[in-house]
């Protein structure tokens, strides 16, 4: 049932101009957060953290409310888009990739690239900006959470259809390595925050702070040999450009979980970077650090 309605969900948002759509659900986004006291105090406590280290001093609570509004209004855009995306982004028509050079570099080796990739801006076009460019020549796959239901299918069927094969760690993991293998390009998202107890995760610094993420990353790289770049698509009013980090160098020491927690840091370093420059664009809404 959840399918059919997001079809039709998507076929009505489809028909309207995307303009007033951006206008009515960053107002309605922005309502939401403003009501819903558990989640903006999250938002202004991550914000609060991530300023302190961007501006070099402590941020005002007038510094931390314009953000997290202009955040809102993202993050708005950013649903309307989920339905539009068909429309919004065409593989003859894709945004441009910027540095394209770094990731020629990182496959270059032949060993696959692991993409690294945020609640950042719209991680699905980020996702069809890379697919698009390397369609011909490289196999693109996404890890990604099993929601279940339609929801689920309506999200793969989308990603599908614009070349992004998916990966549920419940059913396929072992595709991952079989993308990397043949020299693919495997999309991880690293920037979700995990309780202390859970053992797949590891504590790292972010901003200043200790936070513990997840490690999947870290674990294809030093199984499959991957080059890693963190990468996102960045946003430039209504449109976006595909943004990718540097390459992240790193050399294994035979200690595998002292491995683990080292490039779990190089990879979230560079996404600190990411985050800093346009921290409006960040989705966080769990508490990051406790």
């Amino acid at each position: 049932m959840m399918y059919w309605i997001l079809k039709a969900a998507q076929a009505l948002i489809s028909s309207l101009p995307i303009g007033p759509l951006y206008k009515l659900s960053g107002f309605i986004t922005k309502t939401v957060f403003m009501l819903w006291k558990e989640k903006k105090e999250n938002v202004y406590a991550n914000y609060a953290v991530v300023l302190e280290k961007k501006l070099g001093r402590k941020a005002t609570i007038e510094e931390i409310k314009r953000t997290a509004e202009e955040n809102f209004i993202n993050y708005g855009m950013f649903n309307v888009e989920f339905l539009y995306i068909h429309k919004l982004v065409k593989m003859s028509a894709l945004p441009p990739l910027h540095d394209m050079d770094k990731i020629d570099r990182a496959l270059a080796p032949g060993k696959g690239l692991i993409v690294c990739t945020l609640h950042f801006s719209n991680w699905d076009v980020a996702g069809m900006i890379v697919s698009g460019y390397y369609k011909d020549s490289r196999e693109v796959w996404a890890v990604a959470d099993d929601l279940g239901g339609g929801y689920s299918k309506f999200i793969q069927d989308s990603r599908n259809r614009y070349g992004i094969k998916i990966i549920l760690p419940n059913k396929n993991l072992k595709d991952a390595y079989t993308c990397l293998n043949k020299g693919g390009i495997l999309n991880v998202l690293v920037d979700r925050p995990i309780p202390a107890d859970d053992k797949s995760g590891v504590d790292i610094e972010f901003f200043g702070r200790k936070a513990r993420v997840g490690t999947a990353a870290a674990r294809f790289a030093i199984k499959s040999g991957a080059s890693i770049i963190v990468g996102c698509a960045m946003r430039d009013k209504n449109s976006f450009y595909g943004a990718p980090g540097d390459i992240i160098e790193y050399r294994l020491s035979g200690d595998k979980e002292c491995d683990i927690k080292t490039i779990t840091q190089a990879i979230m370093k560079s996404a600190e970077s990411i985050i800093m420059e346009h921290p409006e664009q960040w989705y966080m809404f769990r508490r990051m650090w406790k």
